[in-house]
């Protein structure tokens, strides 16, 4: 029995302690400019047990049922701990690499998201340096060998437990059954987190006002864990109302308007040139109370044209950015729509409506198309030609991680606009410069590699817009240019907390622009193609996540956005982020307003992805 109990203790233990040891390497490696005391530190650790004695649980199970099983038995335990004890040192230190590599860029732990983008390793790895990558690898390797070398250690006795007592003897191994069973429960106990109602989820460790805390108090591993697990029941997560309620709050929040008093434009149909600027924030923007100096091109085009000031992003990807702003869909916290094929492709897009007007769409993009089920969204979306890795030499896909920089996919794109022979087109262009690793050919800005990237991006933007205003296609060309997500973690220090996190520029440019104005209407990235297609003569109604900021019918401004696994939402009465983690408000700008804007936030989430999931 001694033996037994010794075993699983020092097991269950040695998890515990591992667990506690990567969140203090956590708070060392990511803790930015963010101000730790001993207390903050310790506060980390000890609120975050609660997850790690979860993690502990899980993977000590099989081991107690296992010891259990040589009461009875006689079992290779030397042979079974040697092959187990390797898959969970790996798949640890797999786990710990993964979340304190990936949170400085996504900005929230490690969880099932990830699975989301390994269909695509390559581009899953983009982001990293090669010098990074091999660290990675020799950190892996070198991990997972200390960890299994703890693991060893702390079962180093087990076979002991062939010697155990009479096994004939039923009043000799009915005690040491039930203190194991005993010792079972409470693991269970620290799986289920207590013997509370409320069961461990990943709300159950914050404990700060300050998201670095709760973040670096969630174990990677159980966050990963609990999201895979309840990856296909967000469906009951985001039922807040029932349908009589949740019909009366959304009644009226997205309004369908064609209605134009205001016009943009001094042409009814010209060609439309949409260019998406990668992780451009208004932070980097001067013109919109950014950084001053790092997008002087911009800044100096804001002025020519229409320029919306207070746009914000929808989400925080790519994939999910481009399904906001081209077809006027939603985001969500954990799930991209893009990468739902069956669903992507029964999406409106604004190529697809400019082709029933006789718009020829075109996409062009220098990094790799199939990543996230991109081009099957947008072939299945009206998109004819894609223009994209393959199109380049090798040569040119080499001068960033994720292909083409912005200076070969700028110049390609003016030479396919010189091909359009035939009016109206439709071009689509993403950048992809300004991403991570953040190298560019370019040093403008010294000592901030992040910033220098925006101003490359913003140089060869500037220099294309001066090359095709000497266009005799300049005069009949729509030029939107707009964000597809804000920056994660730039300014260094800013969270989902700040009221800027997830500004963004929207800047109407190009020679069928009619006066160059501002536009201050509150309104979302997604509000983008209901806004545009009356300006065109065509009508948004395809689109019912989309509003035209710019009709009568436009008389409730607001700005959601979904960040993993929570919302925030800004209307004229302040600014609300919600944790779905803990279900409650994390941040309020004032308090006065809360239940409101909530309530208009979280029926959003509800009625967007119940569409969803019936598409």
């Amino acid at each position: 029995m001694r033996e037994r109990i010794i075993f699983i203790t020092r097991y269950y233990f040695s998890l515990v302690a591992l667990a506690a040891i990567y969140k203090a390497i956590f708070l060392l490696a990511d803790s930015g400019d963010e101000s730790l005391s001993t207390v903050d530190s310790l506060s980390v650790i000890y609120y975050g047990l609660q997850h790690d004695l979860a993690v502990a649980g899980y993977f000590t199970a099989i081991p107690l049922l296992v010891a259990i099983g040589t009461i009875f038995c006689r079992l290779p335990l030397r042979r079974f701990l040697a092959c187990y004890n390797s898959i969970v040192a790996f798949l640890f230190m797999l786990a710990f690499l993964a979340d304190v590599s990936l949170y400085p860029y996504w900005g929230f732990k490690l969880d099932a998201s990830v699975l989301m983008y390994l269909d695509s390793p390559a581009n899953a790895f983009a982001s990293v340096e090669v010098w990074h990558l091999i660290l990675l690898v020799l950190l892996l390797t070198g991990g997972t060998f200390g960890i299994y070398a703890l693991l060893r250690l702390a079962s180093r006795n087990a076979t002991r437990l062939y010697k155990n007592e009479d096994r004939k003897s039923v009043k000799r191994w009915l005690p040491t059954l039930a203190v194991n069973i005993l010792v079972g429960g409470f693991i269970f106990l620290g799986i289920r987190g207590g013997v509370a109602e409320s069961t461990n989820n990943i709300g159950s460790v914050y404990f700060s006002d300050r998201e670095f805390l709760n973040h670096a108090a969630v174990n990677p591993v159980f966050s990963f864990l609990y999201s895979y697990i309840n990856m296909e029941d967000f469906t009951k997560e985001y039922c807040f109302f029932d349908e009589k309620e949740r019909k009366e709050i959304f009644d009226g929040l997205y309004p369908k308007d064609d209605t134009i008093t205001d016009t943009l434009l001094n042409r009814r149909r010209p060609n439309v040139l949409t260019i998406i600027l990668e992780g451009l924030s208004a932070n980097l923007v001067e013109e919109l109370g950014g950084m001053e100096g790092v997008t002087p091109n911009f800044n100096r085009l804001a002025k020519e044209g229409v320029l919306f000031t207070n746009c914000y992003a929808n989400s925080f990807r790519t994939d999910r950015g481009l399904i906001c702003a081209l077809s006027g869909y939603p985001s969500f916290p954990k799930t991209s729509v893009m990468k739902s094929t069956a669903r992507s492709q029964k999406l409106p897009s604004l190529a697809s409506e400019l082709a029933k007007a006789g718009y020829t769409n075109t996409f062009l993009y220098g990094g790799d198309i199939n990543f996230t089920n991109m081009r099957g969204y947008l072939y299945s979306t009206g998109y004819k030609r894609i223009i994209a890795d393959k199109d380049f030499s090798a040569e040119e896909r080499s001068t960033h991680r994720w292909g083409a920089g912005d200076d070969i996919v700028l110049d390609r794109l003016y030479d396919v606009i010189e091909e359009q022979d035939n009016e109206p087109w439709h071009i689509t262009c993403l950048t992809l410069s300004s991403h991570e690793p953040w190298s560019v050919p370019y040093t403008r800005i010294e000592g901030d590699k992040i910033a220098n990237s925006f101003a490359f991006t913003d140089e060869e933007f500037g220099k294309f817009i001066e090359r095709f205003r000497q266009s005799d296609k300049w005069d009949s060309t729509l030029i939107i240019c707009i964000s597809d997500h804000s920056v994660v973690g730039y300014p260094k220090g800013i969270t989902q907390n700040d009221r800027n996190r997830n500004h963004i520029p929207l800047l109407l440019l190009g020679g069928a622009v009619k006066e160059a104005r501002k536009i201050e209407t509150l309104c979302n990235q997604q509000d983008l193609v209901a806004t545009i297609l009356p300006q065109l003569g065509l009508s948004g109604k395809e689109f019912p996540f989309s509003r035209n900021i710019l009709s009568p019918g436009y008389d409730y401004p607001f700005a959601y956005h979904c960040f993993n696994n929570g919302f925030s939402i800004i209307d004229s009465t302040g600014f609300t982020v919600y944790s779905l983690d803990n279900g409650k408000a994390t941040h309020n700008e004032p308090k006065e307003g809360e239940t409101e804007r909530l309530y208009n936030a979280k029926a959003i989430l509800q009625t967007t992805y119940s569409d969803f999931i019936r598409k």
